[in-house]
């Protein structure tokens, strides 16, 4: 005990006998006789009562020590995902799936597990999926409703939660099950919180059958034939057989099916689920439009669930095969290598003929003939003899052809299909049709983007490489990849050409797409009519069927086909009132994930539209409408607007969603553009539901922590080690602000009082 404020003993004591000598003088002076007891009494209550008021002035206050040590926190996280549904027991036992063996641990009336911990620490109860919920304790136990699992963001939330503060460490109840983000145990270890890991399931695969993917091109044909190759994976099975069935989604009508057998085979390949196996299913879509598939499979006896044996995805169904009908002068590499594409082309209906049967003395082609496709001996394809045969194509393609080549009328047949049909025609010439006797004494020469000179056009032959105009660059026929830089590099690497024509003028609303290295135009489009007219000015295209030296890559070696590809498609289309294009990444995602839409929005002339208006219109499946934004999206290595636009959806919702972009420029529409995306529930923690035992030990080892199974778990209490150290302070008490000195001081007086009363001194 100290006094707050201090004074020596002697002043202490003369004033407490100053007190006393006026209190006893005073009883002593008095006239009227006391006894003694009385007397000394009354002097002792006086003095006593003085003696305690005067230490109340000097403030005396007592120290004492006060454990200030904070309560140790332990957090406790639960696993809600859909994994945890899943039961490992024998079928047969009640409540046997995962998620309830962890509500009896910590919610049942018999378990003491969470009262033994709440007997030494702070505890706090969370739920995780793909994120971290601080919970109560749920009436009815927790539920697995999480797509996915962040173990990661889970203990880096938590332990950031309590920072600072004295924790025993993070008790993780889960399968392992992890597979909503990438995370590294080291970064988990600089936490510097221990982690108690329960795990629940099996560690053996269980028996299961899923459907992992679906591989089918977004955009198919009428009357085409297409190949859908559906990947099984299957865990536990040895001998049954499946059948691999897809049916129309709305009608359940069957479309193609086929049985696989599990059978052990050294060519299936292992994964970590199991055997791999691919089916191969056909279909042949008879009318236009956006349809929905699904590919299933029965449920195996034993198996762990169904929930992953269907896949539903969606096509867009488009016009039939084009018509080509393609007229060369004379054999000639050219002709030899389109013949092939054109032929090879499913989504093509070819017919191709050469009016001279022989090449040229000097051309290779004489010495061979094993390589030149040669025609059918005695049947000859000709010329379509009225304009009723010929209006059927959509595709006129005319090769190296003299004056002489076409009648008068076959060449009014030619631009009547042009101009006033809307056909397309494409100039594949050589010396003869760009010479002084080729197509310039021809009426074809108006259908042509060039006027040929009176004398022709000069031949060069060397090698010239090539690169896209501004014009070019971003025409939909020239897009050989997904990204304008990747896309650039194809063609400026591509083999060059090996002869160009020269001394042309283009015509008034002629386009140059293509350039060789001197600036003379290689590739030349114009609108004739209401048709469309392309001229390729050069030899040597056929070289871009081959990579060359480092470009020999699989990009380079698909080059050939697929430019004849698509400049055939874009060619074909007789209307271009639609000139919005809309694409998703895929045409199936699982629900919560985020879908990638790219709009292209092209001119008249069909170049990138880049003061657009582009909306976008999403109906859920549920039926609800709203639109999207999209963003203007610019070139990586300039800053300019490609006319193309994005746009993200999140989807939530299982179903079908319906989305379909419109887009307006100078208050001219440029039509429109609709797709369908499927979403299925989210299915990647069936795709490794096993205990994930050797992940949890290593973050329990890493981190100081201890694992246990479902089984141990009652003894978790003995297993968490920390030692913390009681932290007591100096705590100063008042003492003269005490109630009692109050009612001591009181008392003493009131009793004075009474016994002055008594004995009629008052």
């Amino acid at each position: 005990m100290r006094f707050t404020y201090f004074l020596p003993a002697w002043a202490v004591a003369l004033g407490i006998g100053i007190v006393a000598g006026i209190t006893i003088f005073g009883y002593f002076q008095l006239k009227r006789p006391l006894q003694r007891t009385h007397r000394f009494a009354l002097i002792a209550l006086r003095i006593l009562a003085a003696a305690i008021l005067l230490g109340c002035l000097l403030a005396p206050v007592i120290m004492e020590k006060k454990d200030v040590t904070p309560p140790t926190h332990l957090s406790i996280l639960v696993d809600t995902s859909r994994s945890m549904a899943l039961e490992d027991t024998p079928a047969g036992e009640t409540d046997s799936s995962r998620i309830s063996k962890v509500n009896h641990l910590l919610f049942d009336e018999s378990s003491q597990f969470l009262q033994t911990l709440e007997s030494k620490y702070k505890l706090h109860l969370y739920r995780f999926d793909t994120g971290l919920y601080q919970s109560t304790i749920p009436t009815e136990g927790f539920e697995p409703m999480g797509n996915l699992t962040d173990i990661g963001t889970a203990l880096q939330e938590t332990a950031h939660a309590w920072k600072g503060q004295p924790t025993a460490g993070v008790v993780l109840i889960t399968d392992g099950a992890h597979n909503g983000s990438n995370f590294q145990i080291e970064d988990i270890v600089a936490l510097e919180t221990p982690v108690h890991a329960i795990g629940l399931g099996s560690t053996h695969p269980p028996k299961d059958i899923q459907i992992q993917n679906v591989d089918v091109a977004p955009i198919v044909y009428t009357g085409h034939e297409n190949v859908i190759r559906v990947t099984v994976v299957q865990t536990g099975y040895t001998t049954e057989s499946a059948r691999v069935s897809m049916r129309e989604a709305d009608s359940n009508r069957l479309v193609d099916a086929a049985m696989l057998t599990f059978a052990p085979d050294a060519t299936e390949p292992e994964t970590a689920q199991g055997t791999k196996h691919v089916v191969t299913l056909k279909m042949t879509p008879e009318t236009e439009g956006n349809f929905q598939y699904k590919v299933m499979l029965p449920t195996l006896t034993g198996e762990l669930t169904d929930a992953n044996n269907q896949k539903t995805f969606s096509l867009k169904v488009v016009k039939a095969k084009l018509k080509v009908f393609y007229l060369e002068g004379r054999p000639r590499w050219e002709y030899a290598f389109l013949k092939r594409v054109l032929e090879r082309d499913p989504d093509l209906e070819t017919t191709t003929t050469v009016l001279s049967a022989k090449a040229r003395p000097e051309s290779l082609l004489n010495q061979s003939r094993s390589y030149y496709p040669q025609e059918t001996p005695g049947q000859p394809p000709r010329f379509p003899e009225t304009r009723e045969a010929l209006f059927k194509y959509d595709v006129l393609i005319l090769g190296d052809l003299s004056a002489e080549h076409l009648t008068v009328a076959q060449q009014e047949m030619i631009i009547e299909f042009v101009e006033m049909h809307g056909k397309a025609i494409i100039f594949l010439p050589s010396h003869n049709a760009l010479g002084r006797n080729g197509f310039r004494n021809t009426t074809l020469s108006r259908l042509l983007p060039i006027q040929i000179p009176a004398n022709g056009c000069r031949e060069q032959k060397a090698d010239f490489a090539l690169s896209l105009t501004q014009a070019g660059a971003f025409h939909p026929i020239l897009q050989l990849s997904d990204t304008y830089e990747r896309n650039t590099k194809l063609w400026q690497n591509l083999p060059p050409v090996s002869r160009v024509f020269r001394g042309f003028q283009l015509r008034a609303g002629a386009t140059s797409l293509i350039e060789s290295e001197g600036g003379e135009s290689i590739l030349l489009f114009q609108r004739v009519g209401l048709g469309k007219s392309l001229l390729i000015a050069a030899e040597g295209v056929w070289n871009w069927h081959f990579g060359v030296g480092a470009f020999r890559d699989t990009a380079y070696q698909t080059v050939y086909p697929r430019f004849w590809a698509q400049t055939l498609r874009w060619m074909g289309q007789q209307s271009d009132v639609n000139r919005i294009y809309l694409t998703t990444t895929a045409p199936t995602y699982a629900q919560g994930d985020t879908a990638q839409l790219t709009i292209r929005a092209y001119s008249q002339t069909f170049q990138p539209q880049t003061d657009a208006e582009i909306q976008v219109s999403v109906t859920t499946p549920k039926g609800a409408t709203f639109p999207l934004r999209t963003h203007i999206e610019t070139t990586e290595t300039e800053n300019r607007n490609a006319g193309i636009y994005t746009a993200q959806l999140t989807v939530d919702e299982k179903g079908t969603y319906r989305i379909r972009a419109t887009g307006i420029a100078d208050n001219v529409p440029l039509g429109e553009d609709e797709i369908n995306i499927h979403v299925h529930p989210q299915l990647a923690e069936l795709e490794s539901p096993q205990l994930n035992e050797t992940l949890l030990k290593q973050l329990a080892e890493r981190t100081g922590g201890t694992y246990l199974t479902m089984a141990e778990a009652q003894s978790l209490h003995e297993k968490i080690k920390i030692e913390q150290k009681p932290i007591f302070v100096d705590e100063e008490r008042d003492l003269w602000a005490n109630p009692l000195i109050l009612l001591t001081v009181v008392g003493l007086l009131g009793t004075e009082w009474f016994i002055r009363k008594r004995i009629g001194l008052v």
